[in-house]
C-alpha cells in the first residue's frame, strides 16, 4: 500500500477532498503573516472547517467522525464506511499523520486503520501490533472456515452465528488442538478465555444478553483466507500434541501470518491495538 501522506491523491485512486485541501491550504496565502493574521486587518481569516473556537483543523465534521472511528475501533463498516469513502483523502491523511495506513476491503465493505511499517517509520504509531498466541490463531482459523461455510450457502452476515458449545467441540474434540487434554473443566475455562479475547479483538460479537452465542464479524475473512486457516489449524493441533509428548513440535509463526489484502500483516491481520 502506498502512503498518501500529502493527501492529494489517495492510495485507492480517489481524489475526493483535494479541492477541500487546496481551499484550506489557501487560507492566509495573500498578504498574511506567518500566524495567518492578515497584515491589512490584523484579523485571522475564518476557517470554514472550524467546529470550535480556535479550531485550525482542515477536515469537515463527517471526515473527522470517520477518522476518529477508525482510530478508536478495530474496524468500521456500514454508514461509517460510506462516510469514510465520501471523505477518503481527508481521512487517509489524518490516519497517515498518526502513522496509520488505511486498509479498505470493498468486498466486505469494512475499513481498518493498520500501523504503518517501513524503514523510515521509527516512531510508535497510534495503534500497535501484537501477535496472536497459538490457541488464538487456531480459533481464528476455525472461525474463518465457518464463515466460508456460511458464504457457500449465501447466508447474510448477520447470520454468521457460532455458539460456545460449537467452538468447544471444534477445539477440544476430535482433532482439535485441546482434544488430548484430560482436564475438561480446564479446557472449558481456556476456551472461555479465548472467546473473550476474540471478542475484544473484534472477531466475535456477543448476541445481546446471550453469553453463549456470537456473531462472527467480517474482519475474520478479511484477515485470513481458507488455505491459511487450514494450515493454522493443522499447525496448532500438531504443536499441542507435541506439547503433550514433550517434543518440540511445529512452531507457529505468530509474527507474519495472513496473506491477502493486508500489507505486512502479523498473525492478527491488523494487530491487536494496545
Amino acid at each position: 500500500m502506498d502512503d498518501d501522506t500529502n493527501g492529494t491523491g489517495g492510495p485507492y485512486g480517489a481524489d475526493a477532498g483535494s479541492e477541500r485541501v487546496e481551499t484550506i491550504d489557501g487560507i492566509g496565502e495573500t498578504g498574511d503573516t506567518v500566524d495567518g493574521a492578515s497584515e491589512e486587518t490584523g484579523e485571522r481569516p475564518v476557517n470554514p472547517y472550524a467546529l470550535f473556537e480556535g479550531d485550525l483543523g482542515d477536515m469537515g465534521a463527517d471526515a473527522r467522525i470517520a477518522a476518529i472511528a477508525l482510530k478508536r475501533e478495530r474496524y468500521i463498516e456500514g454508514d461509517l464506511y460510506d462516510l469514510a469513502m465520501d471523505n477518503l483523502t481527508a481521512v487517509t491523511r489524518s490516519l497517515n499523520n498518526d502513522l496509520l495506513d488505511l486498509v479498505v476491503d470493498e468486498r466486505y465493505r469494512i475499513m481498518v486503520a493498520a500501523p504503518a511499517t517501513g524503514p523510515d517509520v521509527t516512531s510508535r504509531a497510534l495503534k500497535t501490533r501484537s501477535s496472536l498466541r497459538r490457541e488464538e490463531a487456531a480459533l481464528l482459523a476455525f472461525l474463518r472456515i465457518r464463515v466460508l461455510e456460511y458464504e457457500n450457502v449465501r447466508a447474510a452476515r448477520d447470520e454468521w452465528i457460532v455458539g460456545f458449545d460449537e467452538i468447544r467441540a471444534a477445539l477440544a474434540g476430535g482433532a482439535g488442538f485441546l482434544a488430548s487434554r484430560n482436564d475438561e473443566e480446564g479446557a472449558t475455562r481456556q476456551i472461555g478465555a479465548l472467546v473473550s479475547a476474540m471478542t475484544t479483538y473484534g472477531y466475535l460479537e456477543r448476541m445481546g444478553d446471550d453469553a453463549t452465542t456470537y456473531r462472527i464479524t467480517p474482519l475474520v475473512p478479511v484477515v485470513l483466507d481458507r488455505a491459511l486457516a487450514d494450515e493454522w489449524l493443522d499447525t496448532a493441533t500438531a504443536a499441542a500434541a507435541a506439547d503433550d509428548d514433550g517434543t518440540d513440535g511445529v512452531a507457529v509463526d505468530d509474527a507474519d501470518g495472513p496473506a491477502g489484502p493486508t500489507p505486512d500483516a502479523d498473525a492478527t491481520g491488523y494487530g491487536e491495538e494496545r
